[in-house]
């Protein structure tokens, strides 16, 4: 169970620092990163709302409170990774950030409930919670 502990925050740890640096880095330096979203083919309106997501990300694993909101969150940063490599490796950018956050993504969602404990929260309510034909 330790061993099990110790690679779920170490790899929660990494994917929350990917996060905080690219709502930073979206923030701070948004020219810069509305130029690379432009590179890759993708629209820079995005950076702005990415930013927002990717800091409610932080907040919503960090938290651990609804299983529904963070199973949303780690399936939206899983197709945002997927996106991420493959704007990278077209564009012929070093993608090894874009890598490891994929490899890390499904390692931290698929421990969290082992380590955490699943959520007992829902944060949509009935729409999420499964149907016991009661």
């Amino acid at each position: 169970m330790l061993f099990k502990k110790i690679l779920y925050w170490f790899s929660t740890a990494i994917l929350l620092f990917l996060l905080s640096w690219a709502v930073g880095s979206y923030v701070l330096i948004h020219d810069v990163q509305a130029g690379y979203f432009e590179a890759f083919g993708y629209p820079t309106y995005l950076v702005y709302p990415l930013a927002l997501l990717k800091f409610v990300a932080v907040l919503v694993i960090v938290s651990h409170r609804y299983n529904d909101l963070r199973d949303m969150v780690y399936a939206a940063y899983f197709f945002n990774m997927i996106l991420a490599l493959v704007g990278h490796v077209i564009f012929g950018d070093f993608f090894g950030h874009a890598l490891i956050g994929l490899i890390l993504l499904p390692i931290s969602y698929l421990l969290g409930n082992q380590v955490r404990g699943k959520p007992k929260h829902t944060f949509f309510g009935r729409w999420t919670e499964p149907d016991t034909g009661v």
